[in-house]
């Protein structure tokens, strides 16, 4: 309960200190990128790995990461060392942590229905990746004060909240107020079209998998709630996406969904899956 404490503390005070670090913000590129980036991220990582349990399928591992990293090829940040965590949790969550960390639940592989959804959701994240925030020089000197304060915090959150809370503190909604949350998602959208195109896969997929988040008769929807919460979906994101997808440069590309092999891959979590 304490180590649960402890992340949630991290993860909902950020947005507040970062609030109070008056200043712009602007992307950098990762020459000169602090290590502090890396230091906080891997921070942020520790703490989550005391809270979730990591999925430690051999062959579901190798598959997304070999995804993510050629995805993350094609990314700006080119040079960032990108992990793919997978988390052992039914509800259906992705987000990521400063210093190239991916992370995406078990429950996602029952959601979607072949390996361009995947992909899709997986350059999401990478392209929230290309931003930095060079106020994150300043969290360092707090980080340990900021632990401190978990004791003061209440744990009712849980896990999946607190990755909720994260994926709105490492977008820079809070602390980019040149921004809005619905901008950086949408300007992620963009990325992550261009870098499935970049690798071969198609970008409908993006499309496809956020289109189905929004059925109203849908099974899943409870499961999505924290998702959703921290990547909305909105009719002027889905407007966005149309216009940049009919921007690519689609002409005489083939493109396979790839269903047969994320059904192979994932077989073992989605049918020894429970959810929570």
């Amino acid at each position: 309960m304490r180590k649960i404490q402890r992340a949630v503390a991290i993860i909902l005070v950020f947005p507040f200190f970062l609030t109070a670090c008056a200043g712009r913000s602007h992307q950098v590129t990762d020459s000169s990128a602090s290590s502090l980036e890396f230091e906080l991220g891997e921070a942020i990582h520790k703490q989550i790995l005391q809270t979730m349990p990591v999925c430690h399928d051999v062959k579901l591992n190798q598959y997304v990461q070999s995804i993510g990293k050629a995805l993350a090829q094609a990314a700006e940040r080119d040079r960032l060392v990108y992990r793919f965590v997978i988390l052992e949790d039914g509800r259906i969550h992705a987000t990521h942590a400063p210093g190239g960390y991916v992370y995406i639940t078990t429950g996602f592989f029952r959601f979607l229905q072949n390996e361009i959804e995947l992909a899709g959701i997986l350059a999401h994240e990478i392209g929230l990746l290309q931003y930095q925030d060079p106020r994150l020089s300043k969290v360092k000197k707090v980080l340990n004060q900021l632990i401190q304060v978990g004791a003061y915090i209440g744990p009712a959150f849980g896990s999946i909240g607190a990755l909720s809370v994260l994926g709105f503190v490492v977008i820079g909604n809070m602390a980019n107020r040149e921004k809005s949350l619905e901008d950086r998602i949408q300007e992620a959208d963009e990325k992550a079209l261009g870098y499935m195109t970049k690798t071969g896969y198609d970008p409908q997929g993006l499309m496809d998998v956020l289109r189905r988040m929004l059925d109203p008769e849908s099974p899943d929807r409870a499961y999505l709630y924290d998702y959703l919460q921290s990547h909305p979906i909105s009719e002027e994101r889905f407007k966005r996406l149309d216009q940049e997808f009919h921007q690519l440069p689609l002409e005489n590309k083939n493109f396979r969904a790839g269903r047969n092999e994320f059904l192979t891959a994932t077989e073992t979590v989605r049918n020894n899956l429970v959810r929570k």
